[in-house]
């Protein structure tokens, strides 16, 4: 036990050393200078940077002047992560209790990351500003608002913590008692999810022979994801177990009794929701149905025992317009770097009467948006007045592979795959690109999509939602209150989720307008949630159903009249 007590104390010397923190980030402030004096970005460029600026060589096109910009700019803000970020940690952790020394450190932390991740990001987008890698038209846009909700994820940080510095000791307390059973609720959930989906994939791992590294690096890119589906209960509970408690201990009463009202004293819960409802929303925007989408991806590669994620297989396609019927087996998730081919391609094309007049067949395709179509050691049927005619083998090119060059084919990539995707696993500028991409397809087809734009920005609403209608049933001020109000939310949350799940699929059927189907259960909920909130504070009973059967006539009761003599009993 004597080592335990030495660890702890130097634990506590180190936290207590004068000038550590400041010293430490002038240190890495004075590296960064000499980095910047030395061309550090000549000597260690960025890889994103560096395969952009590759591709264009190749192509031989003109280097975007925003890949230039990055191309010296980057390099610094990755050394400055490096090394700014611990410093700051360090700062952070020794400031840690004293808010008001708090607030700079992590200020400097969240600009910092900001500008990074929005700097790292814009590379790839200036880079594919043209056309992706696999024919998805870029969404300018979209693009615009994923940089929005960068920052706001990182800059809400110092938000929330001037907001806990400013308000007083009550709602604090109140805040604090909220967060406890969300953060568990929040763990606990996160933890059964893993649990679940590794005894379903662990036959998968284990075939595939994944490493641990990787199985855990696997399951922290599922944290967006998870995040949006745990969070509509995870406040409903933590609200249901904060108000329950204050409840019983008669801490509300307390509270109401220093002339405060109950939006006052809620208030902490409320902007707590809000804020987590915010973040829910930009995990929702992109990183949340990429990340499932990525899973799904990886799940079905494993199962098949793929060198590479399956992004979609068994990809039937025909266009109407250019006589083209596609079939591709296998479509790997890593063709959105250019790093992979399509597998199993084959491409048969008809004249104007429907009968065939070429036909290619190819284990490996590739497609890019300057060269093209690549075929890949594979023949082309030719026939004539549909009558085969000829079997032409690829031709051989310089290095020594047979491959099929053809430039006159409008299909890409996308527009083959994209009749597979799932909208329930597209992030928004993948809904955008598909809907620009296929503009003249049918209105049941699209449906779907555009019911799932839509869905993108009312799901992070649910627990807001939830929240207001939880909130008036979890006050409760006598002790018999609380049970009713507990049972009445989880009711509740049943209906809403059903409802929600109803609409959901009207929307994509195309019978209500994809905006409306969405945000209908939310309002419903939001203003019933409203509606009871009102009566809670303003000290009412809350409005109950009771449902009669048949009617029963009123009936006057008579007293007895004691004094009266009784009636004789009569003879025998």
């Amino acid at each position: 036990m004597k080592w335990q007590q030495r660890v702890i104390q130097a634990w506590q010397k180190a936290r207590e050393l004068p000038y550590l923190g400041r010293s430490s980030f002038a240190v890495a402030i004075t590296l960064l200078i000499i980095s910047m004096l030395m061309g550090w970005h000549r000597t260690h460029p960025d890889d994103a940077v560096g395969a952009a600026l590759q591709q264009a060589q190749v192509a031989q096109v003109d280097v975007p002047q925003g890949i230039q910009v990055l191309s010296q700019v980057l390099p610094y803000l990755n050394l400055w992560v490096r090394l700014g970020v611990p410093v700051l940690l360090i700062v952070i952790w020794r400031r840690w209790g004293d808010l008001r020394r708090l607030m700079f450190p992590v200020s400097v932390a969240a600009v910092s990351m900001a500008v990074w991740s929005i700097a790292t990001d814009l590379v790839d987008y200036i880079a594919h500003s043209h056309m992706t890698e696999i024919g998805e038209p870029p969404a300018p846009a979209a693009f615009a608002f994923k940089l929005v909700f960068i920052a706001l994820v990182y800059l809400s940080v110092p938000f929330a913590l001037h907001y806990y510095r400013r308000i007083g000791i009550l709602e604090r307390y109140t805040l604090r008692t909220f967060l406890h059973p969300l953060v568990f609720c929040f763990v606990s959930f996160f933890t059964l999810w893993i649990i679940m989906d590794l005894l379903d994939n662990l036959k998968d791992f284990q075939e595939s022979k994944a490493s641990v590294v990787w199985v855990i690096t696997f399951y922290l890119g599922m944290i967006p994801f998870v995040f949006t589906q745990i969070l509509p209960v995870a406040l409903l509970l933590a609200v249901l177990y904060a108000l329950t408690r204050m409840s019983k201990a008669n801490e509300l009463i307390s509270m109401l009794g220093t002339g405060q009202s109950l939006l006052r004293v809620l208030r902490p819960i409320f902007v707590c929701s809000v804020y987590a409802c915010l973040l829910n929303m930009a995990a929702n925007y992109y990183w949340g149905p990429r990340a499932e989408g990525n899973r799904e991806a990886k799940v079905r590669g494993m199962s098949v025992h793929a060198a590479d994620s399956i992004m979609a297989f068994a990809i039937m396609f025909h266009n109407e317009h250019t006589h083209r019927t596609w079939f591709v087996a296998t479509f790997p998730f890593s063709l959105r770097s250019g790093n992979e081919r399509m597998h199993g391609v084959q491409i048969r094309e008809e004249d104007a009467e429907g009968r065939p007049s070429r036909t290619i067949i190819a284990p490996t395709a590739g497609w890019s948006p300057r060269a093209g179509w690549r075929f890949y050691d594979g023949k082309e049927l030719i026939y004539q007045n549909g009558n085969l005619e000829s079997i032409r083998p690829f031709p051989i090119r310089e290095n020594g592979r047979r491959v099929l060059e053809v430039n006159d084919i409008e299909e890409t990539p996308w527009s083959l795959v994209s009749y597979a995707l799932r909208p329930d696993y597209m992030s928004v500028p993948e809904l955008v690109s598909y809907l620009r991409a296929h503009p003249k397809a049918a209105d049941e087809k699209l449906a779907p999509f555009r019911t799932h734009f839509w869905h993108r920005f009312a799901l992070p609403w649910q627990a807001m939602a939830l929240v207001l209608v939880a909130a008036p049933l979890g006050v409760a001020y006598s002790r018999r209150g609380s049970v009713g109000g507990i049972a009445g939310s989880v009711f509740i949350f049943f209906i809403f989720m059903f409802l929600n799940n109803l609409f959901l699929n009207l929307g994509k059927g195309g019978h209500l307008p994809p905006w409306f189907t969405v945000w209908l259960p939310h309002l419903l909920f939001g203003a019933l949630g409203l509606i009871l909130f009102h009566y809670r504070s303003q000290n009412k009973d809350l409005p109950s159903l009771k449902f009669r059967f048949s009617k029963r006539k009123a009936q006057i009761a008579r007293p007895r009249n004691r004094s009266a003599p009784l009636p004789d009993a009569p003879a025998a």
